[in-house]
């Protein structure tokens, strides 16, 4: 007898017992909208296109709340192929059929009132009917013949989080522009998310622990769409709406996609390199060498450090700073003159500092290209390593300080390719410079100088937050006095007139950004 009770138990376990399943997929048989609430008046989420996946959530009638590319909305069954084995869709029909002999009319007498409902409107296959009825609905006897589920529900609230089963979103996201037109890609006013990628295949998990079942495996080429940071963890969606938590470190997001979320951008920058850096100085009617006329130049190895601040404003803009500063320094050997066989063993560090104010406007395109407007100001340091010893700087080169207010403007392309992007600046410096030179090793009096700076960077896409680069930068000055060296200068110019002069650096290096 225990046997049986044992067994007729366990034979009610494994019946009553079912692995669970995937999530139901469902694909769109035509191009259609995403509603943000189960009706055709309510905004529309996304516009989509046939043949796209999207995951069943829910069940109401004939819709579909459903989950796609990171959105949350409802759908008309007769927009998307079910399967064929799905559930009778739920039918708004009457509590009393029709019975024969009773009357086409409805109304007082049988004579006044609405048509009855026949075919597709019968079944409530027709056009979706309005959330509120309309107050003449009840005079024609519409909630007598209707069903229970002819009531109007009150509508789903438009999207603020719209499910309970779905953690709350834009924890750490700044919201997007949704236009709330029934075109936009953001009718029903949803906080916007950013996107990610993974730098490889990664399971996607059902709970934050990494022990948890895999809800997908995400690749490289894997859409993500951002929920909600919960620790070192975040939610995730894909296109087809399958969600689940992956570590957030494994994550590549990018700060501005084409048209869509943006949240506050920050990196650091570092990198080494070398640099070739020359200094020419002309003086009419002064000797052919040193010091009225010659060039000078050498390379250095160069440290370059950097970082930039970002924050999205409004639909389009962004609105930030950016710090720099290069450090180029001889290591071996000095300064050598190409006339007359100068040549000096002292060497020389070049300090270049930058300080800027940004202004984006995000193009919205499939690069995520923005164009920057950029007003800094700009400080660079020449300094002799043995300025005052003229046994080692023979060319009694001066140390040189010039700094002013820069005007620029840059164009960031950060997704030339998925893995690729590209960057390029030219800002100039044309008013309110000045120039300080070793006292009693001047040039000339009231110096002025014009300047030019050009960049160009290579991005390669490493790891998720971290991005190798390549960048080539080049300055030139050109340096201008309005009158000759003072009697006190031991420079020793013989010219008849102020001297001129240009200094010009072009530095490559190489290293890592890092997103915070």
């Amino acid at each position: 007898m225990k046997w049986t009770v044992v067994f007729v138990v366990a034979l009610l376990g494994v019946l009553a017992w079912s692995p669970p399943g995937h999530a139901e997929k469902v694909k769109a048989n035509q191009s259609t909208k995403l509603f943000s609430r189960a009706g055709e008046q309510s905004p529309v989420v996304l516009k989509l296109k046939a043949g796209q996946s999207m995951t069943v959530l829910a069940k109401e009638g004939r819709w579909l709340k459903v989950r796609v590319s990171g959105r949350t909305g409802w759908i008309p069954r007769s927009k998307v192929d079910m399967p064929s084995d799905d559930d009778e869709i739920a039918r708004n029909t009457r509590r009393r059929p029709f019975v024969d002999g009773r009357g086409t009319k409805r109304g007082f007498g049988g004579e006044g009132g609405p048509d009855d409902r026949i075919g597709a409107d019968a079944t409530g296959a027709g056009d979706e009917p309005a959330a509120r009825p309309s107050r003449s609905s009840k005079a024609t006897g519409d909630e007598d013949d209707d069903g229970p589920s002819a009531k109007p529900r009150k509508p789903a609230r438009a999207s603020k989080g719209d499910d309970d089963d779905e953690p709350a979103q834009g924890t750490k996201t700044a919201k997007g522009g949704g236009d709330g037109d029934d075109e936009g890609g953001n009718g029903g006013n949803e906080p916007s998310r950013p996107m990610a990628h993974v730098a490889k295949a990664t399971p996607i998990y059902n709970d934050p622990d990494s022990k948890s079942d895999a809800s997908f495996t995400a690749q490289p080429r894997t859409a993500l769409y951002i929920v909600e940071e919960k620790g070192k963890w975040t939610f995730v969606e894909n296109d087809e709406g399958d969600a689940g938590y992956v570590l957030t470190s494994k994550l590549d997001v990018e700060a501005a996609a084409a048209g869509g979320p943006r949240s506050r951008a920050i990196d650091l920058r570092g990198r080494i390199g070398f640099a070739v850096v020359s200094q020419s100085v002309t003086t009419p009617g002064g000797t052919a060498t040193v010091p009225d006329n010659y060039t000078a130049g050498s390379s250095s190895a160069t440290l370059a450090l950097g970082g930039s601040l970002l924050y999205p404003y409004r639909k389009r803009y962004w609105l930030g700073g950016e710090l720099t500063y290069e450090l180029d320094r001889t290591l071996f050997g000095g300064i050598e003159n190409t006339q007359a066989g100068m040549k000096t063993v002292t060497g020389f560090s070049y300090h270049n500092f930058n300080l800027r104010a940004v202004g984006g406007y995000d193009l919205q395109n499939k690069y995520g290209m923005i164009g920057f407007a950029r007003l800094g100001y700009h400080y660079d340091s020449f300094q002799v390593s043995d300025v005052t010893d003229f046994t080692k700087n023979t060319a009694k080169l001066p140390n040189q300080i010039i700094q002013g207010p820069t005007l620029g403007g840059a164009l960031a392309i950060p997704r030339l390719t998925r893995d690729i992007g590209i960057k390029a600046s030219l800002d100039i410096m044309v008013i309110g410079a000045s120039v300080q030179q070793t006292k009693n090793l001047e040039d000339g009096t009231g110096p002025g100088a014009r300047a030019v700076y050009f960049g160009a960077g290579f991005t390669y896409r490493w790891k998720p937050r971290m991005d190798i680069q390549a960048t080539y930068d080049l300055a030139y000055t050109s340096l201008s006095f309005s009158g000759a060296a003072p009697a006190t200068s031991m420079r020793g110019h013989t010219g008849t007139s102020a001297s001129s002069g240009s200094d010009l650096s072009n530095t490559l290096s190489v290293g890592i950004a890092y997103a915070l």
